[in-house]
């Protein structure tokens, strides 16, 4: 799995405090950003199967917003 900080409109820093080659484990801060909107994509290897968790509504702009460390998705299995 790989990270991806995206820096949108007026993001002044996306600051990753990981090193190259640095293990890290679930819940381990990556970085942060600094000032404005921001988003970020998780990138996952061919045959990773995602069941997500959608809080009990449809996608769609009337969506209320996930909170923050909630469960989006879980791993059901990975190709080998």
């Amino acid at each position: 799995m790989a990270f991806m900080g995206i820096g949108m409109a007026e993001v002044s820093t996306c600051d990753v405090t990981v090193y190259d080659g640095q293990r890290v484990g679930k819940g381990d801060e990556l970085g942060m950003f600094h000032f404005g909107g921001s988003t970020h994509c998780l990138i996952f290897r061919p045959g990773v199967d995602l069941d997500f968790d959608l809080h009990g509504q449809a996608p769609g702009l009337h969506s209320a917003n996930i909170r923050v460390n909630a469960r989006i998705a879980t791993v059901k299995s990975a190709a080998r």
